[in-house]
């Protein structure tokens, strides 16, 4: 019989048959409670008390309620219908009966009743509150009822899933949703999410896009752009339609603003790029021009000598005295910054430019990767630029770096003397040359650095010490737009080339060893850098190098921030059984069966989406996913030893070493050093 019993008054039975999430989604349930009151009664059994009962069926339900009650939605001594059964058996089958026999809503009728629920004036807030949901579950159900009626039609009659729904539903276009599930009905793998959402997007521009945020959405809305939510996506992201528009409104933008800098800066040409790099094709066409910064005035160095023995006066309080937070230690790092500031001021005034000379030259402007035009730090000709107010020179007299001229050097000597005597005094210049590492350190740093500055002219400079760009083993290969290749760049455009502008080598490096230790620092870091060769962690071959895994291990790089596989440059070259392996590791077994019918290219497309976190499932193997990389693009090889003794070129007395005794030494690294021509066109081809 049905009676009303405090709920204070009930317990949940240990017979209740539900063992396993008994707590999930009971926020939820009592959000519902508290809108709609108690629904449905719970079912309970007599306890030896009088007046208390155990529930054998509504466990949940009474969770819920005592979860209001305990944050006071519901009073203390609130009372719920319940059934009381007198037998136990009884009561048992009940609870199966209530929990096995339940068969879940089907979506399309949520949809339905939520989108009734809004049609009838209440709000998506109103709506989420009375059913304990989230305001964006509302609105999503709410798309879902506005789907193409075939593409609903389907979900209704379980053709279609909830996922393969939302997919459709990323666009409010129902003629192109019509179009589409047209078009899947006859592909084979018409229920794959991933596949579908590419076909609705196709053409589409996402709003974190760098040139969507260059325009901005204000100003793409205003010129006419399209722009569609995806609900079932992260917050905030959106498809933008009008590619072409974004286009044009961002190269006007970018134009604009490469004439108001032409105009402020006095230059001769600012050529935009509706890009986020700047090619280096177009670089190369040009003549790169390096401003010489002139020598501090004796006021400008008393005043840096006055401010710098004031801002480490200032750094020794904060660090012994002024406790962190207070008003001294306020003050003394606003008088460091401004500091700081006259120090920029001072040392921007160096590296000004002759108008006359700023008619000659330009730069590029382009979009960086967070929105933001970025104006190159490199200045370029079109010609050499000619200095009007340069001396005329001296007929005879030396005309550059290692051109003396048509002079009379003193005596005319015999080419064997000559050669001899240079060769006596490099032994005497080598030797206080390695007595003096400080100049030493100097001088390497400083040779690569002009290496890399004058890398397309020919400047002698009587040292086999370079620091030449390796080359890609592909001709042609291009990479500018990875993440990797943007930094690099970002890291050359920051690279102090004040000294570069100077007439001589001998001015060159005097200015170059005034630099302060940190600008050196990453002039030696950029040279040696771009040295490295293209290696990659395979077994065997000549791209295997231990020694650059052991480098990537000190330096913890973590590839997958840097480099997610697509289908262009990873899943779409390899083998079907790579990229299942690939969702077994992500997945396990399980994910691997759900796409082991695939077609190869709808699987590389699939795999792609999954590993760059838009593949629709659960939170942890999205995770995984995230961040999965293949074997070879890991930072874990092990480098071995060398099949054959390496040996010294320092011979070792007592051991009678002659290091030349063995010409055919195998000196490799113990990697393979063998070639295998049809292995490298593979390795050519991942790379």
């Amino acid at each position: 019989m049905i009676q009303s019993v405090k709920v204070k008054n009930l317990t949940l039975s240990k017979d209740n048959v539900r063992k396993a999430n008994r707590d999930a989604g009971i926020d939820t349930l009592a959000a519902n409670i508290a809108a709609q009151g108690l629904l449905q009664n719970l079912i309970v059994t007599p306890l030896k008390k009088a007046g208390t009962f155990t529930v054998k069926a509504g466990g949940r339900r009474l969770r819920a309620l005592q979860l209001l009650i305990q944050q006071g939605d519901l009073p203390a001594d609130h009372t719920v219908p319940v059934l009381v059964l007198s037998d136990d058996d009884n009561a048992i089958e009940a609870s199966l009966a209530e929990n096995f026999q339940r068969v879940p809503m089907n979506p399309a009728d949520e949809c339905t009743a939520f989108n009734f629920l809004i049609q009838k004036g209440m709000t998506a807030e109103d709506v989420a509150k009375r059913q304990g949901v989230t305001t964006r579950f509302v609105e999503q159900r709410v798309r879902l009822a506005e789907l193409a009626p075939p593409v609903f039609e389907a979900l209704a009659a379980g053709e279609i899933t909830l996922g393969v729904a939302q997919a459709y539903a990323v666009t409010t276009d129902v003629d192109r949703q019509t179009r589409v599930f047209a078009q899947m009905k006859t592909s084979y793998y018409s229920d794959n999410p991933d596949n579908i959402r590419r076909a609705i997007l196709n053409g589409t521009v996402k709003a974190n896009d760098a040139k969507a945020r260059f325009v901005g959405r204000e100003s793409y809305v205003a010129a006419g752009g399209r722009i569609e939510g995806d609900l079932f996506a992260t917050e905030g992201d959106e498809n933008w339609i009008d590619v072409d528009l974004i286009e044009t409104l961002a190269a006007s933008k970018l134009e604009a603003a490469a004439a108001e800098l032409a105009r402020d800066q006095g230059l001769a040409f600012v050529t935009p790029i509706a890009a986020t790099h700047v090619p280096y094709d177009l670089e190369r066409q040009l003549h790169e021009y390096h401003a010489p910064a002139r020598a501090l005035t004796e006021d400008e160095t008393v005043r840096v000598e006055v401010l710098s023995a004031e801002n480490d006066a200032l750094i020794d309080q904060l660090e012994q005295e002024l406790p962190d937070g207070s008003a001294e230690a306020e003050a003394a790092n606003a008088r460091i910054e401004a500091i700081e500031r006259e120090l920029e001021t001072i040392e921007d005034a160096r590296h000004e430019i002759d108008p006359a000379l700023k008619a000659q030259i330009g730069t590029f402007i382009y979009i960086g990767g967070d929105g933001e035009p970025r104006v190159h730090t490199r200045l370029f000709s079109e010609k050499p630029v000619v200095d009007p107010n340069a001396p005329p020179k001296e007929s005879g007299g030396a005309t550059g770096d290692g051109d003396a001229g048509d002079a009379e050097q003193g005596p005319k000597l015999s080419a064997t003397l000559i050669d001899e005597l240079a060769t006596q005094r490099r032994q005497i210049l080598a030797a206080h040359v390695t007595s003096d590492p400080g100049l030493a350190l100097d001088l390497t740093i400083f040779l690569m650095a002009q290496n890399v500055v004058f890398e397309q002219a020919h400047i002698p400079n009587h040292s086999t010490l370079k620091s030449s760009a390796a080359a890609f083993p592909i001709f042609a290969f291009r990479d500018e737009g990875s993440m990797a290749s943007q930094t690099i760049d970002d890291q050359r455009q920051r690279l102090d080339t004040s000294w570069a502008g100077l007439p001589t080598m001998t001015a060159r490096f005097d200015a170059f060893r005034a630099l302060d230790d940190e600008a050196r620092g990453a002039w030696v870091a950029y040279s040696i850098a771009r040295t490295l060769e293209p290696t990659l962690n395979v077994a065997e071959g000549y791209r295997s190098n231990g020694f650059h895994d052991h480098l990537g291990r000190l330096l913890d790089i973590q590839v997958e921030n840097w480099w997610r596989p697509t289908a262009e440059n990873f899943f779409g070259r390899v083998k079907k059984t790579v990229m299942l392996d690939a969702l077994e590791e992500i997945g396990g077994p399980i994910l691997r069966g759900r796409y082991k019918d695939a077609k190869k290219g709808d699987l590389a497309g699939t795999c792609a989406s999954l590993c760059n976190g838009q593949g629709i499932v659960e939170a942890e193997i999205r995770e995984k996913a995230t961040a999965w990389l293949p074997d070879a693009m890991r930072f874990e090889g092990q480098e071995k030893a060398a099949r054959t003794p390496l040996r010294s070129s320092f011979v070792d007395d007592e051991t009678g070493i002659d290091p030349d005794e063995d010409e055919d030494t195998d000196l490799d690294s113990g990697d393979d050093a063998v070639i295998d021509h049809e292995e490298e066109e593979d390795f050519s081809q991942a790379a």
